[in-house]
């Protein structure tokens, strides 16, 4: 176990001192929050209004009294949804009547597309000592500011009293962001978080309890305010698309240092931030197509590599996932959600060579890159080539390799089987998918054979990866009705040696009786004969089987007290 994973199991076995719990003045537990400060909890907005009292109590250090608190007005997000419909807010800052002890103070922390497991406290109901429920996070990125969790057992299902609780990360052991709410409804599966990023784009004053790397370098954060720039809405739409997740997940573009092209891409890595994206920005920009509004949370880092080495361009990744044990591109492929980096400057990076050598590991391990030169053209072009088109092409030819096997391997076993034996009972629909898949596939082959270049472009993209998973899902589903009735073949061919070695001593037996024979002889033959038979009825020709054998291993008449 790493030094990391003992923390968190450690952490896991007490009651942090930094959970509060959250209650009305006569006792009743609202929900829970988190002590950053001596003077301040951070809970979810809907835990607690402006102009009423609370009482704060620290339930992880016994003995110590509680106090009583509110929330100002101007430190109180309520849910709301912003102009594009994101869900957004929920947050509040508590201020205490009085100082607790600052020892038990905890940060939260800055974690890029958090991966793998997290714990968070809070109090269930009919429990107010509180208690860690286990959980992973999903969809964190997409066009919800917020993250959902999913428990690791239904009874993990954060209730209301978790909402404002901490959530801690099992790789970091750090607090990276609070429960805010659950899905309403019978057979609800899934919590919410709002990550620190999230946090800090409502409540930027908590940026004085926070650790962890900013996602965008200060670099690319100039001349992104209002006026600075005319939108180049093809450039913009090209950018969001990216951030969406579609097309091929390697973009290299040229953008120069400054102008309209450079100005829309400061404009989609703000948008893309959590902590950047503000009420603010996003009203100034919901007038545009929406087509060139990119969603929250949607990269993991943006870097001005600018006179950065390789080196050190890996230990900016590793410290905005979190990696502290080993920094190492391979690293990179053992988390649960892939990198999503802008990187500008490439064609001024120390060793620019190195660096796209770099890249192409983190690109065959999964990874989003947006790799922006700033005027070297035929760089671009070369980085292009290596890292979109060559692999593209790669991968549509082995597209049509899986074709091929699929019509003309695996398609014509799937038909000299059936011609030799019929299906299992119950498995006909998979062997008509099975077949129908194959007629499907050889389409397919037909029309990448004969479909224009543009079709197979990067943006275009998703639709190699649907094929893919089409033709994948027809491969294994053919696989399986093969095995399948090769199963059935060999149990034909089991059957035959059965019937075969025990005719000869079925007949030495019955010499003595001439009509015993016959009847022998005619259920070897009725067996034999729809053992033999194509399609071979494998129940059939099996009952036929067992009944030439029963007949064959019973007592003669006459015989049953012979001794």
């Amino acid at each position: 176990m790493t030094r990391t994973g003992e923390r968190v199991v450690a952490s896991r076995l007490r009651t942090p001192s930094w959970i509060a719990r959250i209650e009305t003045p006569d006792g009743r537990v609202l929900g829970a929050g988190v002590l950053l400060a001596a003077e301040r909890v951070l809970t979810a907005a809907h835990v607690v209004r402006p102009g009423h009292r609370y009482t704060v109590r620290l339930v992880g250090v016994p003995g110590l009294a509680a106090v009583t608190a509110a929330v100002r007005p101007d430190e109180h997000v309520p849910q709301s949804e912003d102009t594009f419909g994101d869900r957004s807010g929920d947050l509040a800052l508590l201020r205490l009547d009085a100082p607790l002890p600052a020892e038990h103070t905890t940060r939260l922390y800055r974690l890029a597309a958090p991966h793998g497991p997290v714990s968070m406290y809070g109090f269930p109901r009919g429990d107010d000592g509180g208690r860690w429920h286990g959980a992973t996070l999903v969809a964190a990125r997409g066009r919800d500011s917020q993250v959902q969790l999913r428990p690791l057992t239904p009874e993990e299902l954060a209730d209301d009293g978790f909402s404002g609780g901490g959530v801690v990360d099992h790789a970091t052991d750090q607090v990276i962001g609070i429960v805010l709410s659950v899905d309403d409804g019978p057979g609800s599966a899934f919590s919410y978080m709002s990550p620190t990023e999230t946090i800090l784009s409502h409540l930027p004053q908590v940026a004085a309890w926070t650790d962890g790397a900013e996602a965008v370098d200060p670099r690319l954060r100039t001349g992104t305010g209002a006026g600075a720039g005319w939108l180049d809405v093809p450039f913009a739409t090209e950018l969001a698309s990216w951030f969406r997740g579609e097309g091929w997940p390697v973009l290299v573009t040229v953008v120069p240092a400054r102008g309209d092209r450079a100005w829309t891409l400061q404009r989609a890595v703000t948008l893309a931030d959590r902590e950047l994206r503000t009420h603010r920005n996003t009203s100034a920009v919901s007038h545009d197509p929406p087509e060139t509004v990119p969603p929250a949370g949607a990269h993991d880092l943006a870097l001005d590599v600018r006179g950065l080495t390789a080196a050190e361009v890996m230990d900016r990744i590793a410290e905005r996932l979190g990696i502290r044990d080993d920094p190492r591109p391979e690293r990179l492929g053992t988390l649960r959600l892939p990198l999503a980096a802008v990187l500008v400057a490439v064609d001024e990076a120390a060793e620019p060579d190195a660096l796209l050598g770099l890249l192409d590991r983190l690109a065959r391990q999964g990874a989003r890159l947006l790799l922006v030169f700033r005027g070297q053209a035929e760089r671009a072009e070369q980085a292009a080539e290596f890292l979109v088109h060559r692999p593209l092409r790669a991968r549509w030819a082995r597209l049509h390799t899986e074709l091929d096997r699929i019509t003309d391997a695996l398609g014509p076993e799937l038909d000299t089987r059936r011609d030799r034996v019929l299906p299992p009972p119950g498995t006909r629909q998979l062997i008509d998918r099975a077949e129908a898949g194959v007629r499907r596939s050889r389409m397919l082959r037909a029309w990448i054979d004969h479909a224009p270049e543009q079709e197979r472009a990067p943006a275009r993209a998703g639709l190699l990866f649907t094929f893919e998973d089409a033709v994948g899902r027809r491969r294994r589903r053919l696989e399986k009705a093969v095995d399948l009735l090769d199963a059935r073949l060999r149990r034909r061919e089991e059957l035959l040696g059965r019937v075969g070695a025990e005719w000869p001593l079925c007949r030495q037996r019955a010499a003595a009786q001439g009509d015993r024979v016959v009847a022998a002889y005619r259920l070897y033959e009725q067996a034999v004969s729809l053992l033999r038979q194509t399609p071979c009825d494998i129940e059939r020709a099996e009952a036929a089987v067992e009944r030439f054998v029963g007949f064959c291993s019973a007592t003669p008449p006459g015989e049953e007290g012979a001794s």
